[in-house]
């Protein structure tokens, strides 16, 4: 059932005013109006809600029980309105929602959450799995997502990005792998075991498309969704990962994994930050990739 939202402001006043007199000079409306709107409310609620004592309008049981409930709403609105124009980070309760690439979570969110709790603490996030390149743009524009990290990807115009960083990919190992006892050479890479990660059931990696170009080929030994769950595979067998140079040395020293070029000259990742070109403006979207681009630089100090 549909119902003016201004017939409870009208409500309210009369409760307040306790006279629709009053209600109406109060919310600069003429008094059958405001006689009109009660009517509306009345057949609504099926119930008087106030009565006539005197000069006075009486709230009635039911008035009673919903006036704080009608209250808390209209605040909540006006809370609304308000943070559609402003945002303010010290007394917000807004909801984010983030879609991270599995290479740069483990990186981003700690130092994101630190700032967080600073600057905005009663602020709420969610990190989703990363969305497919393909559903990007919708789950931007519904509002899925608020904003993703990945890495550079072919968008449309109705998507805006920037670069959060640059980085490159190495190889980790366990401590004393043979393989790594002097510099790993293009051959000795090829004929390891490796560790694929990523969140698709099937398909290259970033770097076996790379390595395809060159006419070269890996064997896949373990296809995994984590890096961590990779690392510590790493870190008890001789299989060797190929990852992004800042979370090697993450886990590199949890794990006490050592690191390696790569034996092959491949492209940089380039780590985008997205959002929907509707957001540009909206001051709490604009907010937050402020703070996303302050902890990609404090990765980086």
């Amino acid at each position: 059932m549909k119902i003016d939202l201004n017939l409870f402001i009208v409500f309210d006043a009369i409760y307040c005013e306790g006279n629709i007199t009053k209600a109406a000079l109060a919310l600069n409306l003429s008094q059958p109006a405001v006689s009109h709107s009660l009517g509306k409310l009345r057949n609504y609620f099926d119930d008087p809600l106030f009565v006539r004592q005197g000069n006075q309008m009486r709230p009635t049981a039911v008035a009673n029980n919903v006036i704080a409930d009608v209250r808390e709403a209209l605040h909540q609105l006006q809370v609304c309105l308000v943070q559609s124009r402003q945002f303010e980070p010290l007394t917000s309760r807004k909801h984010f929602t983030l879609s991270l690439h599995g290479s740069v979570e483990a990186s981003y969110l700690p130092l994101l959450m630190t700032r967080l709790h600073k600057e905005s603490p009663y602020t709420k996030l969610k990190s989703l799995k990363r969305v497919h390149r393909n559903e990007l743009e919708i789950k931007l524009a519904s509002g899925d997502i608020d904003l993703a990290i990945d890495t550079l990807l072919p968008v449309s115009e109705n998507i805006m990005h920037t670069q959060l960083e640059e980085d490159q990919l190495v190889v980790v190992a366990r401590q004393g792998h043979p393989a790594l006892i002097t510099p790993l050479s293009l051959d000795k890479y090829l004929g390891q075991d490796h560790v694929l990660v990523s969140s698709r059931s099937t398909g290259p990696g970033i770097e076996d498309f790379e390595l395809a170009r060159l006419g070269v080929h890996r064997e896949i030994g373990l296809r995994c969704q984590h890096l961590f769950a990779a690392c510590q595979v790493i870190a008890g067998s001789d299989m060797l990962l190929t990852l992004p140079k800042t979370a090697a040395q993450m886990y590199s020293n949890l794990l006490g994994l050592i690191i390696s070029p790569l034996p092959v000259k491949l492209p940089k990742i380039d780590v985008h930050l997205y959002w929907h070109v509707n957001v540009d403006l909206d001051p709490a979207n604009k907010w937050l990739r402020n703070q996303m681009m302050m902890t990609a630089a404090s990765k980086q100090a």
